[in-house]
């Protein structure tokens, strides 16, 4: 059945990959269905990239009545059809550019068709005085599939890592310690570029500097197209790149509170059919928490309570240099080499202070606990790309192979010391335990993507092969004696993960009467082996699954639009969550995975309303996601080598369901003020089983954040800036909501060369974590209390009036070639 699916699909594409041979005229669709037509691409003059969602209305010029109106897509493209016999102007409007008029288009017969070309659309730039006022990108622009993030008009996270920015990002939660959710779900699929990052999930993010980025890209109902890993969405982080000939480039550098520095360059060369860059980051970043704990076990009619307060220090490290070309091959391919190399250190050291002690007997003792975790990884990654433009209306052929090889190493360290109750050491031996892991991990993708217009809409359909594969040793240690220590068997070992992915897609999109639609299939082979080494056990999972997606789209008119769409999406378990063996996560927490555990899959469904209008954007997407057998934390209470303590495991709990809603507007109040709101809405529900019984969790909780800037005199700009996370509950607990606040300050000098600002971050120091979890036989309660506030100081220098490409890119490793024709 493997094999005939395989054949089936590349069957498929090497029948699609025939039809790449020119059209014949026989063959050719009519270009101009109606009686006239009038086309054109909207190009900014500073990026020359091209500007979608761009509003152009066609008027008479009679009278100035509108006949017609078109949003421009990912190309810039918009054409006019059935234009009767007349005169009509066009104009063309964008927020933060000046409005483009063109004026006495004459459809003289019923077959003219007038081509105007490249349409350029300049900045918007108003004088106050002596002061020239630059009309700034949106921070978030909402677009109908995705919403992007222009990192360079954040200026509070400058400084900061991904993490920073997202923190008021709509779609998007993070918690007090960086852990980042999308609609309430940590299950999403970090890309770079469109590849799949070496460091995911929250992890990635808080390891890429915000002054390295572009912009981010959020698609929570990703197309057939993309991977289908992650249950709720994408979040595709697109690198900053240049596109001017001759020389060019951008240094930052900034310096913050308590030991937080970082830097980054970009370099490029760029001569007729050669492009060149090479980059580099290195940040040293310190962060220090505070909290308290509370933890109840039961037993019998007798309650033990551990109470602790602590204080630590998070830091991280790293350091990565990357470098590649773009070579043209001719004016309609080419050839792309890039790749990275580095490393990264994370730590957490903690010191806490606590107290034992059980109810109704009156057993009681205090203890000093110090916690030092390590975790390292050197990696590489070699990409190279090959694309094929047959014309300029879309009829391409990609091939991408990516490598990527990584070696993670995790150290943890415990000491236990007893104390009296004022917390003085008392003469006892301490109780230490230390444990590390290493984990190298490989990963190799091979895909091969086809477009082809058609006269019906236009076909996309592609092969993947994906082999993922590590080896990971766990040696747990006890301490004997002065600087001796003893390996338990018992609890050490080693596990072998190997998951081979093959899969293709088709998609077909077009018109459909008042609408365009695009459906596709995409029908995936999983074959996943894990080894528990040790135990010498063997646990298999092969499957074949089919990942739908649909979009219909519907214009109601120039400037309002409705979509749905719908998406199957796939959460797999790590190796981690599969391994049987036990893993000490501190003195009294073992974590220990679950090998029976299943993928869970998530059927994604939005309804999405999109006003564009001068002055900025509204819109309102509901969406409803529902997932079974949904991948959850179960916490428990037990008895492990000899002593009591907090167990940790993952589980399928049955089913959840979200269904919410978000308003999100962009405005452009003044010329010097914009403003960017955003609310979400939600309610969450999740059934499992927990001890044996069902259970059934329920919330109904809120986000919202602002964003407001206001361009002053002298090229500086205030940003103020804030978000509020609700409460929200899981299958065993809940957590409280919290506050944070930001202001910035950015000030431009040299003409626009050097870009200085300050920023502050939890100016008000409300960003409070706080979650509660309990069972049959336990009860926890935790809070956490970030450093507060946070002020970085940033400085940008460009290089020979370096300017970012216009990147569009579709987040999956695809973009318009107009930098081919820059470069012949």
């Amino acid at each position: 059945m493997r094999k005939n699916l395989i054949l089936g699909v590349s069957a498929l594409f090497f029948n699609l990959a025939l039809m790449a041979q020119p059209l014949r005229p026989a063959e050719a669709p009519s270009e101009i269905p109606g009686p006239g037509s009038i086309r054109g691409i909207i190009h900014d003059s500073t990026t020359q990239g091209n500007i979608e969602y761009a509003t152009v209305g066609l008027y008479r010029m009679a009278d100035s009545t509108l006949v017609n109106g078109v949003v421009t897509g990912p190309d810039g493209a918009f054409i006019f059809r059935d234009v009767l016999p007349g005169t009509y102007y066009v104009d063309a409007n964008f927020i933060g550019y000046e409005q483009k008029r063109i004026s006495t288009l004459v459809i003289a017969s019923q077959r003219t068709a007038l081509d105007l070309g490249v349409v350029v659309m300049h900045p918007d730039i108003t004088q106050i005085g002596e002061v020239h006022v630059v009309a700034q990108s949106q921070r978030v622009e909402y677009k109908i599939d995705k919403k992007v993030v222009n990192v360079a008009q954040d200026i509070s996270s400058a400084g900061g890592s991904l993490v920073n920015v997202l923190e008021n990002t709509p779609s998007v939660e993070v918690d007090v310690e960086g852990n980042v959710s999308l609609r309430g779900s940590s299950n999403f699929q970090l890309l770079i570029d469109g590849k799949p990052s070496i460091i995911g999930g929250s992890e990635g993010l808080q390891q890429i500097p915000a002054s390295a980025v572009q912009s981010i890209e959020i698609i929570t109902s990703p197309s057939a197209k993309y991977d289908p890993d992650g249950a709720a969405g994408i979040i595709n982080v697109v690198m900053k790149k240049q596109r001017n000939n001759g020389v060019g480039g951008i240094i930052n550098a900034s310096v913050g509170t308590k030991n937080k520095y970082s830097t980054d360059f970009l370099l490029n060369f760029k001569h007729q059919k050669l492009n060149y860059f090479i980059g580099g980051e290195y940040a040293d970043q310190h962060n220090y928490n505070t909290g308290e704990n509370e933890r109840r076990t039961y037993l019998g009619d007798t309650t033990t309570t551990i109470r602790a307060t602590n204080e630590g220090e998070f830091s991280r490290k790293s350091l990565n240099l990357k470098m590649g070309f773009d070579y043209a091959l001719s004016d309609k391919s080419v050839l792309s080499l890039s790749g990275a190399i580095g490393n990264r250190e994370f730590r957490r050291d903690f010191n806490s202070l606590g107290s034992w002690f059980t109810a109704p007997a009156s057993k009681d003792s205090f203890f000093l606990e110090e916690s030092n975790s390590r975790d390292k990884d050197a990696y590489y990654n070699l990409n190279l790309d090959y694309q094929k433009r047959y014309d300029d209306k879309g009829h391409e052929l990609q091939a991408s192979v990516y490598y990527a090889n990584s070696g993670e190493e995790e150290a943890e360290e415990d000491i236990v010391r007893k104390t009296d109750g004022s917390f003085h050491l008392v003469g006892t031996e301490p109780k230490r335990t230390r444990a590390r892991t290493e984990t190298p991990e490989q990963e190799l993708r091979i895909e091969l993507d086809y477009t082809r217009p058609v006269s019906f809409g236009k076909i996309e359909a592609g092969l993947q092969s994906r082999l993922d594969k590590d080896r990971g040793t766990y040696i747990y240690e006890d301490y004997l004696s002065g600087s001796e220590w003893l390996q338990d068997d018992s609890i050490s070992n080693t596990l072998e993960y190997r998951d081979l992915l093959e899969s293709g897609y088709l998609i077909v999109s077009g018109p459909l009467g008042k609408f365009e639609y695009q459906t596709g299939i995409r029908a995936e082979y999983d074959n996943r082996t894990l080894e528990q080494k040790t135990s010498s056990q063997s646990f298999t999972y092969e499957k074949f699954h089919f990942f739908p997606s649909f979009y219909l789209t519907r214009k109601l008119s120039e400037a309002h639009q409705l979509q749905f769409t719908y998406s199957r999406r796939i959460q797999r378990p790590n190796e981690r969550n599969l391994n049987p063996f036990i893993e000490f996560r501190g003195a009294d927490n073992v974590f220990f995975g679950n090998p029976a555990l299943r993928p869970e899959f998530t059927n994604a469904f939005e309804l999405n309303y999109q006003y564009t209008f001068k002055k900025g954007f509204i819109s309102l997407e509901t969406y409803y996601r529902g997932t079974y057998d949904k991948i959850t934390q179960l916490n428990g209470y037990d008895t492990i080598a000899g002593r009591p303590v907090f167990t940790f495991t993952t589980i399928n709990a049955s089913k959840d369901y979200s269904l919410g809603m978000e308003l999100m507007t962009n405005l452009e109040l003044t010329k010097w003020w914009q403003l960017n709101l955003t609310g979400n809405l939600f309610h969450y529900q999740l059934n499992g089983m927990v001890d044996n019984r069902e259970v059934t969790s329920r919330s109904m909780t809120w986000r919202t954040n602002f964003n407001s800037s206001f361009k002053l005199k002298w090229d500086t700009r205030l940003q103020i800036s804030g978000f509020y996370n609700g409460p929200s509950r899981t299958l065993q607990g809940s957590r409280e909501g919290f506050f944070v606040a930001n202001v910035a300050l950015r000030k431009e000098m040299l003409k626009k060369k050097l870009t200085l600002s300050l920023n502050a971050r939890d100016i008000l120091s409300t960003g409070v974590f706080s979650f509660t979890s309990e069972g049959n036989d336990f009860y926890t309660h935790n809070t956490g209390r970030r450093e507060s506030p946070v002020v970085m100081l940033n400085l940008t220098f460009r290089i020979n009036n370096y300017r970012q490409a216009a990147n569009r890119s579709d987040g999956n490793g695809d973009s318009d070639m107009n930098g081919m024709d820059d470069m012949m």
